[in-house]
């Protein structure tokens, strides 16, 4: 008989990198609005270390004696990431969200941008099940079916819409791009996934005003997983949107992109074997403890984050231009009350004209949310958690401030733990002293089983069954079994 073994991914760490962009811009004078995007791999796997290297690129709107533009800048990401227990064989995987970009100074044609980008590093373990003992003679054994999720493949790939209709601006000004994603379908070796983008911005028209606009533009992607099979589990997580654009001579074209990544699982059982004795024998066992995952499902959900962002002090919104640069991070996941609550922080910046200071100026918006989802969750269950922001709404509420609205699509995958301790070897003891011609009473606990029953006797469980025939398993508390040990009742 063989091992049964399954692979799971799991959390082995969170480190913060700091990341440093200059970005090119000839006459700004001032930022109005940031939005940063990142991506990272693991380079090497080194013993206790994970090695990261990547990318950040960002996207600023500034302001200037030109009015409004935007301009881009990217810069390398590296770091390392001390995980107990890897090795260079150890598979790993990592990925990563901008949590906050600082703007650090503006002037002499540059922008000079600090980021913190959070890097996850996921480690593939593996919940093993040894073959069962061997069977001996006089000894029984007693076990149980194990379910459990096999990790059947790693998926990554990049979902890419078609253009928009054309919009009748000369230059697109900002553009906040939200991501709302559909659950993923596994089928043969590919994994499905769709959604669609939501695009809110201001473009600047031929006579040099500044208008807002909208699209949606549907996606759909089949990403190549060698393993999957219809059926299989599948959990996305979401990296960013990338706006594209297309100039021609009425207008622009927008596109849109998003790089996600996950896991598939299938479900598997096992039969084990979790004691053993002997009526005869003293027994010396040896046993194997090991932890798994069971995927109890993978869903899609809707959330929402409210809130107010505070205007510069002396400033007046008259009128919001555009949002800009809206993310959200998960910050925990856990289950409450049989469901799965997310919590996490939104942020983004606010555009708006300022009529009294005939200027436009903006605010940064950021905003907790926790959003008590409809998915089922049990107490102790791991829940892993990743969300996107779908859209923005904002508008002036009061003096000093701007009320704030999102829309989250939010993706949830929910595992329940599995704990298995397996007995892997017997060796007979000692004979038993010779019980025979004995009456024996055994009286029960609540629920106790058969096996448990017989063990208590030191009888085989057929002889209980033999001599009790009105007994019902489980007992209740307080039942009694008897059991006359004649001869050869032991054997």
């Amino acid at each position: 008989m063989t091992t049964t073994s399954a692979a799971y991914m799991k959390k082995a760490a969170v480190v913060q990198t700091i990341a440093r962009i200059t970005v090119p811009c000839e006459g700004a004078e001032r930022v109005l609005a940031v939005g940063a995007s990142a991506a990272v791999r693991v380079s090497e796997v080194l013993n206790g270390e994970v090695r990261l290297s990547g990318r950040e690129a960002a996207e600023i709107v500034v302001a200037g004696e030109d009015g409004i533009k935007k301009a881009e800048g990217r810069a390398e990401i590296s770091d390392r990431a001390a995980v107990d227990g890897v090795s260079p064989q150890t598979r790993a995987v990592a990925f990563c969200r901008v949590t906050d970009t600082d703007i650090v100074s503006v002037g002499g044609g540059t922008v000079e941008l600090a980021s913190v980008v959070e890097i996850t590093v996921m480690t593939e373990a593996e919940f093993t099940l040894p073959p069962p003992p061997e069977q001996t003679d006089g000894v029984y054994t007693d076990g149980e079916t194990v379910r459990f999720s096999r990790l059947s493949a790693r998926i990554s790939g990049r979902l890419e819409s078609g253009e928009s209709e054309r919009l009748p601006f000369t230059e697109i000004v900002c553009c906040n791009a939200g991501f709302v994603s559909d659950a993923p379908d596994a089928s043969l070796d590919a994994v499905f996934f769709g959604g669609r983008f939501v695009l809110d911005g201001a473009g600047k028209r031929r006579d040099g005003s500044i208008s807002p606009f909208t699209a949606e533009l549907p996606v759909t992607g089949e990403i190549a997983a060698e393993g999957v099979r219809r059926g299989d589990t599948a959990f996305m997580r979401a990296g960013a949107p990338v706006v594209t654009e297309s100039a021609g001579e009425d207008g622009i074209s927008l596109a849109a992109s998003v790089d996600v990544w996950g896991e598939a699982y299938c479900e598997m059982s096992a039969s084990v074997v979790t004691d053993a004795f002997s009526p005869s024998r003293a027994l010396t066992t040896e046993t194997f403890e090991s932890e798994g995952r069971i995927v109890r499902g993978s869903f899609v959900a809707e959330g929402r984050a409210e809130g107010a962002a505070s205007l510069p002090e002396g400033s007046n919104a008259d009128r919001i231009t555009a949002s800009h640069g809206f993310s959200a991070t998960a910050v925990s996941a856990y289950a409450e009350n049989g469901r799965a609550v997310v919590e996490g922080a939104v942020s983004g910046y606010v555009i708006y004209s300022d009529a009294e200071a005939g200027r436009r100026d903006s605010c940064c918006a950021e905003i907790p949310f926790k959003t008590v989802t409809d998915i089922p969750a049990e107490d102790g269950d791991e829940l892993q958690a990743d969300v996107s922001v779908c859209s923005v709404s904002a508008r002036p509420s009061r003096s000093g401030e701007i009320s704030v609205s999102c829309t989250l699509s939010l993706r949830v995958l929910v595992c329940g733990k599995v704990s298995a301790r397996c007995v892997t070897s017997v060796t007979l003891g000692e004979e038993k002293e010779d019980k025979s011609g004995v009456l024996s009473m055994h009286s029960a606990s609540e629920g106790e089983s058969l096996w448990e029953c017989a063990k208590a006797l030191s009888v085989p469980p057929e002889t209980v069954l033999t001599q009790n025939p009105d007994a019902a398993f489980p007992l209740r508390r307080g039942d009694k079994i008897f059991v006359f040990r004649s001869a050869g009742a032991n054997a």
